[in-house]
């Protein structure tokens, strides 16, 4: 093998390499991108109370539905959220199975991307519009959703 051939394999390695890690969201290097969500803080300072309801899908509107979110070694679990338009959302990752790409949690539809890191595990928001969005890491797995169903 000659010195031009090992250049060309190692660019490609280096080249392989990058685009994981940039398709995972840079969570080799932990640098994965939070887009902010709304806190349990601000929830406080408009004076909400925090109501959990963690089995009932039909939960009211105004009201927290909270969802411990993990991964099941194939997919989220739960694979499927069912909540009411209006319903305020507060998922808690668990950063002892979300691993790898899968604790880079996306909602489609919504604008929402988050590293689930141990202490910084909630994604907060309001279920404002209807309709099936996908629950997915940065390369497309976890196959989870979230269904927002009209009021």
């Amino acid at each position: 093998m000659n010195s031009t051939t090992k250049a060309a394999i190692g660019i490609i390695v280096v080249a392989v390499f990058a685009i994981l890690t940039l398709h995972c969201g840079g969570i080799v290097t932990g640098s994965a991108q939070n887009i902010p969500t709304t806190g349990a803080a601000a929830l406080q300072q408009s004076g909400y109370q925090n109501t959990t309801d963690t089995t009932n899908p039909g939960t009211e509107i105004g009201q927290t539905r909270t969802i411990k979110l993990s991964y099941d070694g194939s997919q989220y679990s739960p694979a499927e959220i069912r909540v009411k338009q209006g319903t305020k959302v507060r998922i808690e990752g668990d950063p002892t199975t979300l691993r790898g790409c899968m604790l880079v949690v996306n909602i489609g539809g919504y604008n929402i991307s988050k590293a689930i890191r141990s202490g910084d595990n909630v994604i907060e928001f309001t279920a404002e519009k209807v309709g099936m969005f996908p629950i997915n890491c940065n390369m497309g797995i976890g196959d989870g959703k979230l269904i927002v169903e009209s009021s």
